[in-house]
């Protein structure tokens, strides 16, 4: 039981720095997914079908999403001075 435990253990540590080298390196993409991850949600959940929820959470996320990646992938697509 403990092997399975530590291999458990192992699996999500290496997810998570998988994940942040990710978010590091491809930004953009990052941003992208989560955008999509948030319409397939507003696809996928019944409470989110109602306009006035879809437009309230999407308008929320699309101005926080860029503002919470978007630093950092600015500073990648922006050409060097």
């Amino acid at each position: 039981m403990k092997r399975l435990r530590t291999y458990l253990n192992d699996l999500v540590l290496r997810a998570v720095v998988a994940l942040q080298v990710f978010a590091a390196t491809e930004p953009v993409r990052l941003r992208a997914a989560l955008t999509s991850l948030v319409l397939a949600l507003g696809v996928l959940v019944p409470a989110l079908a109602s306009q006035e929820v879809a437009e309230s959470v999407a308008g929320v996320l699309a101005v926080g999403l860029p503002l919470a990646v978007g630093e950092s992938a600015r500073k990648k697509v922006t050409p060097a001075e």
